[in-house]
């Protein structure tokens, strides 16, 4: 379970219950749709690191839920996307499924940007959607390919990074600080990413813990050159740097 010791954990909850109002579909529940496997980081990451960055710039409305669920639906839309299978045998409204349902998903996400006047951000998350889809693309084209340490970590920069660094800068750009903390906060959210996905990827620990540090030197940089309430930050850092410093076992990460 996510650790209680979150300061924003009531508007964490608030996030989850709006996705799951959004995702009870009728007649069937979204878990009926398709089997989509998300452990506890998957669920917790990306609107956690929305929620820290709202809450350590001062931004306590209601805006950053909305966006901490926006960036949670381009997550399970490319997730659901992964799940198309390339099969001779299989019929294709069944291999189509599941893009049908991601579709659904970026739809979900659109609406949200609509509803809470958030339209200037649809062109950034378009941009990233392209790149995690970029990245999607480059892992099938490879799937018969060991590739080397650079190539993966390409991919994993564009399948993981490059949306919780977005994540971070959007919540930043919300709360309305500086272009240049942005910046500094997208940084902090990039190396975050980039360590969970060389995490999933098994690469080497000592490598996981290396962006880690890069991370945590970031926030250090943003301590002495800004007023922000860094704690919320440091939470997420902290709970990520834990899980990760585990086996990564897709059954029970983040448990």
């Amino acid at each position: 379970m996510v650790p209680v010791e979150f300061s924003f954990i009531e508007k964490l909850d608030i996030v989850w219950a709006r996705l799951r109002k959004e995702l009870n579909f009728k007649p069937a529940d979204f878990e009926e749709l398709v089997q989509l496997d998300m452990d506890e980081l998957d669920r917790t990451v990306y609107p956690a690191l929305v929620l820290a960055v709202s809450g350590a710039c001062g931004d306590h409305g209601q805006k950053p839920e909305a966006l901490a669920a926006i960036v949670q639906f381009v997550f399970m839309a490319n997730k659901v996307h992964k799940l198309m299978k390339d099969e001779s045998n299989m019929a294709e409204e069944l291999r189509q499924f599941p893009v049908l349902v991601g579709d659904l998903l970026y739809g979900k996400f659109f609406l949200e940007l609509c509803r809470e006047k958030l339209l200037p951000f649809l062109d950034p998350l378009a941009q990233v959607i392209g790149t995690m889809s970029e990245g999607g693309i480059s892992r099938w084209l490879a799937r018969d390919t060991k590739l080397n340490r650079d190539e993966g970590l390409r991919i994993i920069e564009m399948e993981c990074a490059s949306l919780t660094a977005l994540a971070a800068r959007l919540s930043a750009e919300l709360a309305g600080v500086s272009l240049p903390l942005q910046h500094r906060l997208e940084a902090f959210g990039w190396e975050l990413g980039l360590a969970w996905g060389v995490w999933k990827e098994r690469m080497e620990n000592t490598m996981v813990q290396s962006i880690l540090q890069q991370a945590n030197n970031i926030l250090d940089e943003i301590a002495s050159g800004s007023q922000l309430q860094l704690q919320p930050l440091r939470e997420v850092y902290y709970y990520l740097a834990k899980q990760l410093n585990t086996d990564y076992n897709p059954q029970e990460a983040g448990s």
